[in-house]
């Protein structure tokens, strides 16, 4: 394809999801989550995150996978985001995240590359670096061990910690599963081909190595669009995706994220971003001040 677009002073609100935005602020409004996140801080979790997670991993640069570390440097030039840690861990399931406040970095799974295209890689990496842009990597990296921290507090406040966890760790995974729609919005950005992204979601709905030749992206996006009309104006049914949607843990179903995600690839607000038509960040200016 054409060389990508880039994104200059790119303002995560021009892509972040409604849904994201809506669950952010809900979330803050809990009663006590801003101490649990002081709290959280405090006990440098991330430190004990990050010496877990890449104590067993291969970190990827210009002489370690190469072809990842272009494409993380691509990733990160497009969104306008400095170019985090990118780390590569042997493990069977298709998967990948970002935690690190301080220092983000992302980490794939083996299980991830194996069957995906050199496009649906740079799909899954903009995903992450997309969390990133979005200022999701502290909730996400507390989605990791709430519970742990929650156990902390309720020991610290004789209880009272624990009475409350239950709202706070409900509120933080609903909003942790609305963060990924707008990390889905960023792979796009970064792709700039609907279709990549949409591919890349089909195989971690039911992709098999063995069978990858014949799975159908457009009957995986009709699947989608089905499954959403079919519920429109039920208010029973509506119900139950809610319900199943919660039990399904950190993430939204995948056809509903691909349905979410087709619409915007045919919206005029993605349109427009490509053309040079987004918020911009404002970039703090650092006045000197000579004494008197």
């Amino acid at each position: 394809m054409a060389e990508r677009i880039t994104f200059p002073e790119l303002d995560a609100s021009a892509f972040q999801h409604p849904q994201d935005r809506e669950a952010t602020e809900n979330l803050r409004r809990i009663v006590g989550f801003e101490r649990v996140v002081a709290k959280f801080i405090e006990l440098r979790y991330e430190r004990l995150l990050y010496l877990f997670n890449v104590g067993s991993a291969v970190r990827v640069g210009e002489n370690q996978y190469p072809r990842l570390h272009a494409m993380l440097r691509e990733a990160c030039a497009i969104l306008d985001v400095p170019q985090p840690a990118l780390y590569v861990t042997h493990n069977p399931i298709a998967n990948a995240f970002t935690f690190g406040h301080n220092k983000p970095y992302v980490m794939i799974f083996s299980g991830l590359l194996d069957f995906l295209t050199d496009a649906e890689v740079f799909a899954a990496i903009g995903h992450e670096v997309g969390h990133i842009k979005c200022g999701h990597v502290l909730y996400n990296t507390m989605a990791a061990l709430i519970r742990d921290v929650i156990a902390i507090l309720g020991q610290l406040t004789l209880g009272v910690g624990r009475l409350i966890g239950a709202s706070i760790e409900a509120g933080l995974m609903e909003w942790r599963r609305r963060s990924e729609l707008s990390a889905d919005r960023a792979a796009l950005l970064v792709t700039q081909e609907p279709r990549v992204v949409l591919s890349l979601l089909a195989k971690l709905a039911g992709g098999s190595s063995r069978l990858l030749d014949e799975l159908n992206v457009d009957a995986f996006v009709a699947q989608a669009r089905a499954y959403h009309e079919a519920g429109e104006g039920d208010n029973l049914d509506n119900f139950y995706r809610v319900l199943a949607e919660f039990n399904q843990g950190s993430h939204p179903f995948t056809v509903e994220r691909a349905r979410l995600l087709d619409e915007w690839a045919r919206s005029e607000e993605y349109a427009a971003i490509l053309r040079g038509d987004y918020a911009r960040a404002i970039k703090q200016v650092k006045i000197k001040v000579n004494p008197l």
